[in-house]
């Protein structure tokens, strides 16, 4: 098979084996001018990944939707099915209310993190769900946490001690599903332009493109002219994304790059449903939102504002909260637990 020609760069894990520091340099001078890159001899099984996109099909296609939707997802949990396409939301800018984005989701936290409730059908599965999270953070996100700290002059296990996978942070796995069309009319845009909140995002895509990101010569405000590049699937490679929490934390060094997904660019693809996963890896909970000492090239920023307190953020936690109700979400309130008072429960 011919290899897949792609903008974006690919990279070669196994040269870490040969050239640590060489690579190392590489990863993060990617990181820091497109934001995003392809890794490949990563070390996961792709009959690992290929069975994640049959519990995919498994769940969104042959599940009730009253099952799907026992266990909604929340804004402060961050957990559960998501049914995006029943979710308008308000623009914060403009307040005016938008369509919710055609597709739906189910959330998996760290069960060190959130012991969240899973529909039946996925509960017989949890074990598997969460030990491919464990294997994914251990074996690519921890191993390209090493090589950003070792290029940007910190400790080589700096970056990976923020990112402990039994510490308590936000870091979930998100299936995907995008419905096919169901009449003569596709969407064009099926997720808007945006940047991740996170640290680095592992984007596991199966068969149906539709991720774009744009390039980086571009800065500034998105136009409507601009060209945006198509994010190919490259079999046995993992496309990995720089999120906001790195670039802030990195004082600019690295880079959260805009993207979006769109009805796939091969005709052939048009009226089929789309499936992807998506691997948001947060430092832990409590780690400031500051950039890090000794880091080289940086600019220091102040922390934003928080639409939530209308505080300085301080923390990863204060961030994700902001950036949750920054979208327009409501960030609810969970009611509190029965307390037992002279044998009574109240």
């Amino acid at each position: 098979m011919a290899p897949i020609e792609t903008e974006i760069p690919v990279i070669d894990l196994a040269k870490l084996e040969t050239d640590f520091n060489g690579t190392a340099q590489e990863i993060k001078d990617v990181a820091g001018n497109w934001g995003f890159l392809y890794v490949k001899n990563h070390g996961v099984d792709q009959e690992k990944i290929d069975r994640m996109f049959e519990i995919h099909d498994l769940f969104f296609n042959k599940t009730a939707q009253e099952e799907k939707e026992s266990t909604p997802w929340n804004s402060i949990d961050n957990a559960g099915y998501d049914n995006r396409r029943k979710r308008p939301y308000r623009d914060p800018k403009t307040g005016v209310e938008k369509p919710g984005d055609p597709k739906e989701s189910f959330v998996c936290r760290k069960e060190s993190s959130l012991e969240h409730p899973y529909p039946p059908t996925l509960a017989k599965l949890k074990p598997e769900i969460q030990s491919f999270m464990r294997e994914i953070h251990d074996k690519i996100a921890m191993n390209i946490l090493k090589c950003l700290s070792v290029a940007v002059g910190l400790p080589s296990d700096y970056l990976g001690n923020l990112h402990k996978y039994d510490d308590p942070s936000f870091t979930t796995l998100r299936l995907m599903h995008y419905p096919a069309s169901d009449g003569p009319v596709d969407y064009d845009t099926r997720l808007p332009a945006h940047t991740d909140h996170d640290v680095i995002t592992l984007l596991f895509q199966d068969r149906i493109m539709g991720l774009q990101v744009r390039p980086p010569h571009y800065s500034g405000p998105i136009a409507e002219d601009e060209e945006w590049l198509d994010a190919p699937i490259i079999p046995g490679a993992v496309l990995i994304n720089i999120g906001e929490t790195l670039s802030f934390l990195s004082g600019g060094v690295m880079k959260s790059t805009w993207h979006r997904v769109v009805k796939s660019p091969r005709p052939e693809d048009w009226g089929k449903e789309r499936f992807s996963m998506a691997y948001f890896c947060h430092a832990t909970e409590f780690t400031p939102l500051k950039c890090i000492e000794g880091i080289k090239g940086a600019e220091k920023r102040e922390a934003p504002i928080s639409c939530v307190t209308g505080k300085q953020i301080e923390t990863v936690r204060d961030w994700i909260q902001h950036r949750h109700s920054y979208r327009g979400y409501v960030l609810e309130t969970k009611p509190p637990a029965p307390v037992a008072m002279n044998g009574i429960t109240v």
